[in-house]
């Protein structure tokens, strides 16, 4: 649920960033043709912010995910020892 969290977090903090820096852009006072050449660069920054921002997450969860996949294992592993044990 925590992750889930985080993701929202980032998520909306990125749309914000974008959302602000679109206005910003927008209405700044320059000529058409150089406001779409910022918009257009920004634009780019951003989905490769947003490509790297997510392979990092994912490599997170990835990295979580086998962590507690082991330690599950390890916990059955056990559980099935003391019960073998038991009988």
């Amino acid at each position: 649920m925590a992750n889930k969290n985080v993701a929202n977090v980032l998520t909306g903090v990125i749309l914000g960033a974008a959302a602000g820096l679109a206005a910003g852009i927008l209405i700044a006072p320059e000529k058409g043709k150089d406001t779409r050449k910022k918009l257009k660069k920004q634009a780019t920054d951003l989905a490769e912010n947003v490509k790297d921002q997510y392979g990092k997450y994912k490599d997170e969860l990835k990295h979580g995910y086998e962590k507690y996949k082991k330690e599950f294992k390890k916990k059955a592993a056990s559980d099935s020892d003391l019960d073998e044990s038991e009988n």
